[in-house]
């Protein structure tokens, strides 16, 4: 039975979902379409031209949508703070979630990925990787052997981590950062632009450079 789904989030982000969603294998196969959004502003997609016709509706807040016996969800947020929060209000009522995964994705049949994750053209995840909830990879990214990411996890464009190498939840890779082999970063810790971690560091900490340096700002 063909499922709907309903994307958590109208604003940018909530576009470049709409618009990446048509791509998947599965909308192509025809195992979903497109219901609509779930956001408590309803004007926020007027004025904007739509890649594929018309946009679905906005169908309100989150706070107040029931899931229905066919709906599939995917959090479209970009800060994984608001991510954790909304994604967590529709589990709360039942609410699944869907991964969405590039056509122009290599991800090895022995990676292990978790729900809500979405992963974009042209990257690569090796065998025996695993993705955890909720976290967003963008284009351009390459996952060695072994490597583990936790969830609501942000991976910008151009990242790279080694074999053995792993991040925990709620962390941030920002556009070129890297990770070398069998190093770890932990909980919500934010690398900065170009950064190569080349040592392990603990949680809630900013890091930048190359040898990445913890920044106190």
């Amino acid at each position: 039975m063909k499922k709907h789904l309903v994307i958590i989030g109208a604003r940018g982000f909530g576009r470049e979902v709409f618009g990446f969603a048509h791509q998947v294998a599965a909308f192509q196969r025809g195992e979903f379409d497109i219901k609509g959004f779930l956001d408590d502003k309803a004007d926020l997609l007027d004025g904007y031209p739509c890649p594929y016709g018309d946009y679905p509706p906005i169908l309100g807040p989150v706070e107040t949508y029931e899931p229905q016996p066919d709906d599939v969800f995917f959090c479209a947020l970009g800060d994984a703070k608001w991510r954790r929060v909304y994604s967590g209000k529709m589990l709360a009522k039942g609410g699944e979630f869907i991964s969405l995964i590039s056509p122009e994705a290599h991800v090895s049949n022995a990676a292990t990925i978790g729900r809500g994750v979405m992963i974009c053209s042209w990257t690569s995840v090796s065998t025996n990787v695993k993705i955890g909830d909720f976290t967003i990879v963008h284009p351009l990214c390459n996952f060695g052997h072994d490597v583990r990411v936790g969830s609501y996890c942000t991976i910008e464009s151009h990242v790279f981590m080694g074999g053995f190498s792993e991040m925990g939840d709620g962390s941030t890779l920002h556009v070129r950062a890297g990770i070398i082999p069998k190093k770890r970063i932990g909980r919500n810790v934010s690398v900065g632009f170009g950064s190569v971690v080349m040592r392990n560091f603990g949680d809630d900490v900013h890091v930048f450079g190359n040898p990445a340096k913890t920044m106190d700002f």
